[in-house]
């Protein structure tokens, strides 16, 4: 008996300290849960005042004719592959695209690394993905298209007329944003791309809640000249002004 009696007391106290940690724990949790819905009410509406507010003035009514395209969550600009002021071949090899036949236009788009060689299809989304390319500070890449065609404008796809100065300062925004080799050329990452007409680039810059591929597309709208967001975290809020 008296051994059976200390198994039950032994046992009680077991339960009662099992009890007050899951209350302790389901404290944390909760205070965290609530932490983190907190956090992620502030950064929509911040997200969304910052897209209502437009920056920039109108643009001209001719120039070098340049293309805003989304797929409803990330944004690309299309360049003119040549021009008086550029030949992009120059710059991304056209050895690196044997199956385009044709270079019009040239697409191109900054993002998470991990995120943009890891998930070709939304089928691919790995939670573990989406959680270090929105809360940690992660590399990056260029996602870059020769196009055989000039765009055509659509819902996703606007165009823009901007100056040949704007146009220059552009080029050395989207240049710059390559990461480099020891002799100049840009940095490919071999057999990454999703088609026959596209590949991954190194890239310069930390992705983060706050410096996403639309922060990007905007930053180069704004040195551009044309009219966009005051910050730009979503694609909305690129399009919206376009």
């Amino acid at each position: 008996m008296l051994i059976d009696d200390s198994i039950a007391i032994f046992t009680a106290i077991l339960m009662t300290h099992a009890i007050q940690i899951i209350r302790k724990t389901g404290l944390f949790i909760l205070v965290f849960v609530e932490m983190v819905l907190g956090f992620l009410l502030v950064y929509m509406n911040f997200a969304l005042l910052m897209a209502l507010l437009p920056y920039g003035a109108d643009e001209p009514a001719s120039g070098v004719r340049i293309y805003i395209k989304t797929n409803g969550v990330h944004t690309d600009i299309c360049l003119p592959v040549e021009s008086a002021y550029m030949d992009w071949k120059t710059v991304i090899p056209v050895a690196h695209y044997p199956q385009v036949s044709r270079f019009s236009y040239l697409s191109v788009g900054w993002g998470d690394k991990g995120f943009f060689l890891d998930t070709p299809t939304w089928a691919d989304l790995k939670f573990s993905t989406a959680f270090k390319a929105a809360f940690l500070p992660s590399e990056t890449a260029m996602h870059v298209q020769y196009l055989e065609q000039e765009p055509t404008v659509s819902e996703s796809v606007r165009m823009k007329f901007i100056t040949p100065e704007n146009y220059l300062e552009l080029i050395e925004y989207v240049t710059a944003s390559f990461r480099k080799k020891e002799d100049g050329g840009v940095d490919l990452i071999p057999d990454r791309g999703y088609w026959s007409n596209d590949n991954f680039y190194e890239a310069n810059g930390s992705y983060h809640l706050f410096n996403t591929c639309n922060v990007w597309t905007n930053e180069a709208l704004k040195i551009a000249g044309v009219r966009t967001a005051v910050i730009a975290l979503f694609s909305d809020g690129i399009m919206r002004h376009l």
